[in-house]
């Protein structure tokens, strides 16, 4: 018996050691992030959402000081990332942006820079320039909006109304249907939030819906004070060229037909290789 212990125990402790070294080889090799050349890329994006000059019909719209996101995109190729911003009027939502790039697939010294642009307003005069030449104008409503079913009335209190636009946000569901097809991931938290006192709105709140962390679609939902009761409202913006569809529980509401790859116009502008870059700016 004592020498049974005894095997028992060497083995116990060879079987030890071997699980160690495993472990260390089985372990995958995490390359540590380049943080600065990160930080040059974000510099890049906002500069170059700085030379954007944004408008609605004469008035100039804001760009807001800080990014929303900056963003990355593993499920796509190309090492794609980001940042995105918003531009807004009197702190209503006016211009989602998004200005990205990826790695050229036949020189990874070069990033192609995209920029990408959504109106978030109901009227179709939306435009924007760069060095005095216009870039883009939407031409149509950027959005449309429709009451949400069953919604409760609006919380007396910014806390209170935070806890339901995040409520209204889960309750939905968005979902690609193209070749890509599958749901989407809500962003919780909202990109923006509406300041106090906000032109027509009680509250409101800007959500993102994300592949990875990277946004295919945008939600707005807001407490409108157009009625003499004030009530929620959703509007939807498409941010991506793949087809997709927003669900409330199990009633369709939303949908958007796939667009054109790399280039887009009216309410939703994506321009492809806008510009090229080095990869080490």
């Amino acid at each position: 018996m004592t020498m049974l212990r005894l095997a028992m125990g060497c083995l116990a402790v060879w079987l030890a050691v071997l699980q160690g070294a495993l472990a260390q080889t089985e372990q995958p090799e995490t390359p540590p992030e380049d943080k600065a050349l990160r930080e040059k890329w974000q510099q890049v994006y906002q500069k170059i959402a700085g030379s954007i000059e944004m408008r609605r019909g004469a008035a100039e719209l804001t760009l807001e000081k800080a990014p929303l996101l900056f963003y990355t995109n593993p499920v796509r190729m190309n090492q794609q990332h980001g940042s995105i911003f918003l531009w807004t009027q009197n702190g209503r939502p006016a211009v989602f942006g998004s200005i990205w790039s990826a790695v050229n697939r036949n020189d990874a010294s070069v990033r192609f820079v995209t920029h990408e642009f959504h109106s978030l307003v109901d009227t179709p005069d939306v435009s924007a320039g760069k060095t005095g030449a216009t870039v883009w104008s939407s031409g149509e409503a950027g959005i449309a909006w429709q009451p949400l079913a069953d919604a409760p009335a609006p919380g007396a209190t910014r806390t209170a109304r935070l806890v339901q636009l995040r409520q209204l946000a889960r309750k939905l569901s968005a979902r690609i249907t193209a070749e890509e097809a599958g749901d989407l991931r809500l962003l919780t938290n909202p990109l923006y939030r509406y300041p106090e006192q906000t032109a027509g709105a009680l509250d409101g709140g800007l959500f993102a819906y994300c592949l990875a962390t990277d946004p295919e679609l945008i939600v707005l939902i807001e407490a409108d004070t157009s009625a003499k009761t004030p009530a929620y409202r959703a509007a939807f913006a498409r941010f991506g060229n793949l087809a997709m569809e927003v669900n409330d529980g199990d009633k369709l509401i939303w949908t958007c037909d796939r667009g054109t790859p790399g280039r887009s116009a009216g309410k939703y502008y994506l321009r492809w290789r806008a510009e090229e870059m080095p990869a080490n700016p």
